[in-house]
């Protein structure tokens, strides 16, 4: 084999075994809790509710999901309460809203010409009060 063309098979060769041992044997998660379940804040105080996610695997594990995971906080209505990357949602106007933790399934990473996570989502929530 000539030198070009194992420069080229080489780098191919190693990507796909790299990606196929990615995902071989991994569970995939199933299900994601948000704890607390409820939480309630005062707008007076500058209230705010640190939420933590776990994950339920397809192995029946569980574990704390965090953003090396894939982990995004979201909340339903950003004009009464907003929510940091890790997780801590702070009041800002009297409602309820609820608070929202996503995560691929396949926590895994996809490499093409950039790093990619292209799994379907799993998504928890929980019920913030801001009064």
């Amino acid at each position: 084999m000539n030198d070009k063309i194992r420069f080229l098979v080489f780098p191919v060769l190693a990507a796909a075994l790299l990606l196929m041992g990615c995902g071989a044997g991994h569970p995939t998660l199933t299900s994601i809790s948000v704890s607390p379940s409820t939480a309630t804040a005062s707008i007076a105080s500058g209230g705010s509710v640190g939420y933590t996610a776990t994950g339920t695997f397809s192995d029946h594990s569980t574990r704390q999901l965090t953003q090396a995971d894939g982990l995004t906080w979201s909340t339903a209505n950003g004009l009464i309460a907003g929510i940091s990357d890790s997780g801590s949602a702070k009041c800002v106007r009297a409602g309820v809203v609820t608070v929202t933790a996503s995560a691929p399934v396949n926590l895994t990473i996809t490499v093409t010409n950039t790093v990619t996570n292209t799994s379907p989502k799993v998504s928890g929530t929980a019920s913030l009060t801001c009064m």
